[in-house]
């Protein structure tokens, strides 16, 4: 059983206050100002081991950073494509495609991720106003 530390308690604590997605460069901005002492190394270490220890997940999106997040149950993610806000898609889960450990080809599929990419509502609000101001 790994030890419950008070930087792992300060990290955990920081990405659950954050609902957006985290990156760990992000986590650690915000874990820097009141924690110096923190050092990014550590929040990286400590994000990982997490993940690995399945408390939290690491999400793969387009635009290719990790970001970490406190759901650990797989599920979809909408991005906006303006200002690059994550957030969880209330859809169902295809579990079945997981479940079929199918085969395509020569590749065994293990698992799946879908993103869905568009305008939050601040951004689409945004577009609208700059159209009508042209």
């Amino acid at each position: 059983m790994k030890r419950n530390t008070l930087q792992k308690q300060i990290v955990m604590h920081t990405l659950k206050e954050m609902y957006n997605h985290p990156t760990a460069s992000q986590v650690y901005e915000k874990i820097h100002k009141d924690y110096p002492s923190i050092s990014k190394a550590t929040v990286f270490r400590i994000l990982n081991s997490a993940c690995e220890d399945k408390e939290i997940m690491k999400i793969m999106t387009q635009d290719k950073e990790v970001h970490y997040e406190t759901i650990n149950r797989p599920h979809y993610h909408l991005r906006c494509r303006r200002c690059g806000k994550i957030q969880d898609a209330s859809l169902l889960y295809q579990t079945e495609f997981d479940e079929r450990q199918s085969k395509i080809g020569d590749f065994y599929i293990e698992g799946h991720s879908i993103e869905f990419f568009g305008l939050c509502n601040d951004c689409m609000k945004k577009e609208r106003e700059e159209s009508t101001d042209e």
